[in-house]
């Protein structure tokens, strides 16, 4: 790691550092996908969550302390809301904890493969604190919809 993310990282009271890049890999014939190492390093023990994307044709592989995050701001819905009630049934009883084998690989389900429209290639994409998987089409497919660095970034006031 850089000294110029550790820095980064002490600043922010030891966050985790962030993904950066991409890789494209591909599904072996068992279905398992091999995360690149630095990537593993930087989730830690205790292996990776998996969620399909939100409004998004991908899946998202989150570390144990970014999940926890998430749950955190999961666990500030109202019971009472039909709509927040659906979206923590539906996020809870589609995602998976996988775990890594000592190749670095990881056993995605059928059922979360056909979601994402993984089948032979898969696009590793980096997302600071998550990895977004994508088959190279739909990863082509977003582009249209994105709106640039530019208007990310003016969207965000940087």
């Amino acid at each position: 790691m850089s000294s110029e993310i550790t820095q980064l990282l002490s600043a922010a009271g030891g966050a985790q550092a962030p993904f950066m890049g991409k890789h494209v890999h591909k599904l072996d014939p068992k279905k398992r996908l091999t995360v690149p190492s630095g990537w593993r390093t930087l989730m830690g023990e205790g292996g990776v969550f998996l969620m399909p994307g939100i409004n998004r044709a991908c899946l998202t592989l989150m570390s144990a302390p970014v999940m926890t995050q998430f749950m955190q701001k999961l666990q500030g819905l109202m019971l009472s809301n039909p709509e927040e009630m659906e979206l923590m049934l539906t996020l809870a009883s589609e995602s998976d904890h996988l775990n890594f084998d000592v190749q670095g690989r990881i056993r995605v389900k059928d059922e979360h493969l056909a979601y994402a429209g993984l089948s032979g290639e898969v696009i590793l994409a980096s997302a600071f604190n998550r990895i977004e998987l994508w088959s190279p089409e739909n990863w082509e497919a977003r582009k249209p919809q994105s709106p640039g660095l530019a208007g990310a970034a003016k969207a965000l006031g940087i």
